[in-house]
């Protein structure tokens, strides 16, 4: 049963240097034909949206739209979708793209998480990122959301940023519990090759912080966010006041969306699809109505598994092996290994990892 649609818009007015997300700075023209091929898209799967709980507009800027190309996107949405019956209706934005035109509109068509991103509140790192907003702007944002009753408000942010230290890292955590929001999503830095911080790091412009260093920044966030009365419930993501990210769980517990735009990917039918990445191809497209998305394989156990691992609950050992018909320990003999190194626990029938697991991770999923 589908229950959650992602919706890509890959445009920006600058490119973060970090960033390898499908983006590009386009005309008012490129924009207006692709949110109309969009639409096309969308009422192309318009039957599959009965049982649709949440919405996410991602990108990309969502905001880097005129606001007028973001109304016509919501209206063809509620025209398709019962909006009303949405839990979770996200879309992401810049600190400095929210204003009192734009809160009036999504609260208009009933938006009601915004997802931010802030990354740092040092003004030589956003600078470093090509982030285009000053902290102060982040502030402005949260209490205009606010005052409009948006409650739900998300921050991403960035730790272990080249030229950042520990000190840099209280500062941005000390912001954000000046804020009194309920989700964060706090991300290390990982370099991604062709964007510009790559560049510049091969160039020598800039260094990596050191492992151990990035250690330390990790269990400093955990500690921090902790006492100010978040909960950790997947490896990077906090929330409070059972403020979870509904539709991030439904990637993280493996249920079926749908993805429209341009390099958009889906789980739909029992399959992995994925749409071309080619902005003019995915217009031209449209104009024949030809929506078929490529597969590619899906390998369900191996995602369960390592999808499920991302949560801190865990995995339950029983319901994995009655649904697959497998002993876990058997197929996966290095989880033993890793249980008895300290990266692994299981509790309440529940493989979940530790605190030292969580800082290395990847050790785990490279045995799926």
């Amino acid at each position: 049963m589908l229950t959650s649609l992602y919706i890509h818009i890959p445009f920006c007015d600058k490119i973060c240097t970090y960033c390898d997300f499908r983006k590009e700075i386009a005309s008012s023209d490129k924009k207006t034909k692709y949110i109309d091929a969009l639409i096309k898209e969308l009422n192309f799967y318009k039957d599959n949206f009965k049982s649709l709980k949440t919405i996410y507009i991602g990108g990309g800027t969502p905001s880097s739209l005129d606001l007028e190309l973001l109304e016509k996107l919501f209206i063809a949405l509620e025209a398709v979708i019962d909006t009303k019956s949405l839990i979770e209706y996200s879309i992401e934005t810049n600190p400095n793209d929210i204003n009192k035109s734009f809160v009036s509109l999504i609260s208009k068509y009933r938006i009601n998480r915004v997802s931010m991103g802030v990354q740092t509140f040092n003004d030589i790192h956003l600078k470093l990122l090509n982030r285009t907003h000053k902290p102060k702007d982040v502030y402005k944002a949260v209490e205009l959301l606010k005052n409009n009753n948006i409650k739900k408000i998300n921050i991403d942010m960035i730790f272990s940023i080249p030229t950042s230290n520990i000190d840099d890292l209280y500062n941005d955590l000390k912001h954000l519990q000046n804020l009194d929001i309920t989700h964060i999503s706090y991300y290390s830095l990982i370099l991604e090759e062709k964007t510009v911080l790559d560049y510049q790091i091969k160039q020598n412009k800039f260094s990596l912080l050191d492992e151990e260093t990035e250690a330390l920044m990790y269990n400093i966030v955990l500690d921090k966010l902790n006492e100010q009365g978040f909960i950790q419930y997947e490896i990077s993501n906090f929330q409070k006041n059972e403020d979870y990210s509904h539709h991030n769980l439904t990637y993280w517990t493996n249920k079926e969306y749908l993805g429209i735009g341009v390099g958009a990917h889906s789980l739909f039918n029992k399959q992995r699809l994925f749409n071309t990445n080619n902005l003019s191809k995915y217009i031209t497209n449209s104009l024949n109505l030809n929506f078929e998305k490529t597969s590619y394989p899906y390998e369900e156990l191996k995602e369960v598994l390592m999808l499920g691992l991302r949560l801190t609950k865990g995995i339950n050992i029983t319901s994995i092996n009655e649904l697959y018909n497998i002993n876990i320990m058997e197929l996966y003999p290095d989880l033993l290994k890793y249980i008895k190194e300290g990266l692994l626990v299981i509790n309440d029938d529940y493989l979940s990892f530790t605190r030292k697991g969580l800082l290395l991770g990847n050790l785990v999923f490279e045995i799926f």
